[in-house]
């Protein structure tokens, strides 16, 4: 029943799978043979830097749900990213991860007749936009089809998704289909990680706080973790999305960091055998109504310009209709640089070099970068996005070394003050209730941080309506102030001033206008930097 089942339209059943083939990098121990024989199928372009000049033509700018042609100022750097793919077979490549770990046993060998089988989905920083095909699903099936092999029996799926939302029946079946739903959800056996759960059992102490996980978990004689990863940092799935909620208000929280998550992560290696494989994603491929994203402004061909056009006219004619229609839930494809399997610790530090390797751009360094904010790759179901989590991509994407301490950065978002998903009441609620009175990360841990985690309502929005949990909003303002610390000032081109005010930050009305805003704070008359695109950017320092 686990066996894959050929479908028209999945990745790895389509007549020229074989020709799209992989961007691979030399960050393997050992290279399946198979994918090895992929790896020259097709070249890519890579990431480049595009000095505009008098001939540059207008550039293309995403600022919420809105798409617009933008001209730049001569001199400017554009930072392309490389060119996305659509995703292909991951079925060799994920065998070799599994037969060809780093630092460990194969899966094969480490399964046996009789043994408490746990394998571990993450969830913690969801992929946006979301994979149109779900590579998580490939592993699982691989998974389980090896579980079955070795007679392997008592077997359980926990998806981790730390603060975000729990999954439920119809989130499973679209990331892991509906063999494995079919299969596992009647029984029970596939949960969704619950932080506050009072059934969670302590498996380490670090610094004289115990850590708590899962008791399925806990009790396993194997966990396998499934992640995939999509930005330039480690992924420490077991510490960031299956302990408890003090836990990881400790890692990720006021006064949290790496090396605290570090700390946790060892600890739980330690007292539990773990098995990991992760996935490495390239950029995102969009659909043919966004398919003009996939190219650079001069490759545009009439389908692109078509489907531009399309997008502008439904954005202004259609402002709320439209965009739902267009970005609220938008799918990709993303190549599959790499699967690495083995040692947790080791594999977290090899999936984020591939990552890097892959996706960076070497470019200089810069006093003022620009960036776009897309609707589409902030929050599910909103094709705008809220303005905390607006602030949090800008200055993600612009947490590279390209900006130098003490710069500006521009971000293209209208910031507006809406948030129509209830799964983000405790998110509206801080933005209104909390912002307006302290913006200061200490403060508001001393006085509103206990209020929130005591919130029925949120943590019933948590636990049964696929909301965040209220923390989260805590976690995400922590991470701007801290990104902020470092800048002299943050500027949105559109955006509400009042928005932008209350979050510490300034708004211009147009480009021209930021530009001059940010020279007169910094007194640099250098030329800027635009990230362009809608994926994340690693831009390396030349």
């Amino acid at each position: 029943a686990l066996r894959r089942k050929s479908r028209r339209g999945q990745p790895g059943h389509r007549p020229d799978a074989c020709r799209q083939g992989i961007r691979l990098v030399d960050h393997r121990v050992a290279l399946p043979r198979a994918a090895a024989q992929m790896e020259a199928a097709v070249v890519t372009r890579p990431g480049f830097v595009l000095k505009v000049d008098e001939r540059t033509p207008p550039l293309l700018t995403l600022a919420g749900s809105n798409v617009s042609l933008q001209r730049f100022p001569t001199g400017t750097g554009v930072v392309y990213p490389p060119q996305p793919v659509p995703s292909s077979d991951p079925v060799a490549l994920v065998e070799g991860a599994l037969a060809n770990p780093v630092n460990s046993t194969p899966l094969a060998g480490l399964l046996r007749p009789g043994m408490k089988l746990t394998v571990v989905v993450g969830n913690v920083d969801p992929v946006q936009p979301g994979m149109r095909f779900d590579i998580r699903r490939s592993i699982v099936e691989r998974v389980l089809e090896h579980a079955a092999k070795a007679r392997v029996d008592d077997v359980a799926i926990v998806v981790a998704g730390g603060l975000g939302p729990r999954w439920g029946g119809q989130d499973i079946v679209e990331a892991l289909g509906d063999r494995v739903a079919t299969s596992f959800l009647p029984e029970g056996r596939i949960t969704s990680h619950d932080v506050t759960s009072e059934d969670l059992v302590t498996v380490a102490t670090v610094t004289g706080e115990p850590v708590k996980v899962e008791a399925r978990i806990a009790e396993s004689d194997l966990v396998v973790l499934v992640d995939v990863c999509h930005g330039p940092g480690e992924r420490m799935l077991l510490a960031a999305g299956a302990t408890d909620v003090a836990t990881i208000n400790r890692i990720s929280g006021f006064g949290g960091g790496e090396s605290e998550c570090r700390r946790v992560a060892t600890a739980i290696h330690r007292a539990i055998p773990v098995f990991s494989i992760t996935a490495v994603l390239g950029q995102p491929y969009l659909g043919r109504h966004l398919s003009f994203l996939n190219h650079c402004e001069w490759e545009w061909r009439l389908p692109e310009q078509v489907a531009y056009a399309t997008a502008r006219q439904f954005t202004a004619l259609l402002p709320r209709q439209g965009t739902q229609k267009l970005y609220a839930a938008p799918r990709a494809d993303y190549e599959l640089c790499d699967v690495i399997g083995g040692d947790p610790a080791q594999v977290a530090t090899r999936a984020a070099e591939v990552w890097r390797a892959a996706n960076a751009v070497a470019a200089p360094r810069t006093g003022i970068l620009l960036t776009s904010v897309w609707g589409g790759g902030l929050d599910p179901g909103d094709p705008v996005g809220s303005p905390v989590n607006a602030s949090h991509h800008a200055l993600r994407n612009a947490g590279s070394s390209l900006l130098h301490d003490g710069g500006i950065l521009i971000a293209f978002h209208p910031l507006s003050r809406i948030f129509p998903n209830r799964t983000l009441a405790p998110a509206a609620d801080f933005f209104t209730k909390v912002l307006p009175v302290t913006r200061e990360p200490a403060e508001i841990h001393e006085r509103f941080e206990r209020q929130a985690l005591a919130d029925d309502w949120y943590l019933k929005l948590y636990r049964d309506h696929n909301a965040w949990h209220p923390l989260a909003v805590f976690h995400t303002w922590y991470g701007i102030r801290r990104d902020t610390a470092r800048l002299a000032d943050v500027i949105w081109v559109g955006a509400d001033r009042e928005t932008a005010r209350i979050l510490g930050q300034r708004a211009a009305t147009t480009l021209d206008d930021a530009l001059d805003l940010a020279r007169q704070i910094t007194g640099d008359r250098g030329d800027a930097t635009y990230l362009h695109g809608p994926g994340r950017i690693f831009g390396e320092p030349r």
